[in-house]
């Protein structure tokens, strides 16, 4: 199966997880009101960083590897978000479904970064390799750590 088919299938299958989720909560909210209360803390800061890392995007308007902003800290910011936001989720709606379907979402996610590691060697080559030298995943806190020994 080729790679652009792929990750057609596994962002689906994540849009799928993710209206699943909402659909589970919406039909039995959750009574605890502090672990709601968590969940929006960890919603927030996924959609922070996601607002981050779009803004980073858009300042830079360029087909060229980006290396500034949060993408100094963490190659895929956007699928960090995503994968931080599914997790809020099984604070909102604490069902069996939930926790299937949160987890099923973050391994796609997980899917879609490494096919999107492939993809940016494609396009970059050696530059690509060297930022992934430097700069994890989705490990923020490895990644301020590396930035401020370095700085």
């Amino acid at each position: 199966m080729n790679r652009k088919l792929w990750d057609i299938i596994l962002m689906t299958f994540t849009g799928i997880c993710f209206l699943v989720n909402i659909l589970i909560i919406n039909l039995f909210p959750q009574g605890n009101k502090i672990l709601v209360i968590i969940g929006y803390i960890i919603l927030c800061l996924g959609i922070l960083l996601f607002f981050i890392s779009l803004l980073t995007l858009m300042k830079n308007k360029t087909s060229q590897l980006i290396k500034t902003g949060i993408y100094r800290l963490v190659r895929h910011p956007m699928y960090l978000a995503a994968i931080i936001m599914f997790f809020s989720h099984m604070f909102f709606g604490q069902h069996l479904i939930v926790f299937i379907s949160t987890g099923l979402g973050i391994i796609c996610c997980y899917l879609i970064i490494l096919s999107g590691d492939k993809r940016n060697i494609e396009k970059f080559g050696q530059d690509y390799r060297q930022y992934m030298e430097e700069v994890p995943q989705v490990n923020i806190l490895w990644g301020i750590i590396h930035q401020l020994k370095s700085d």
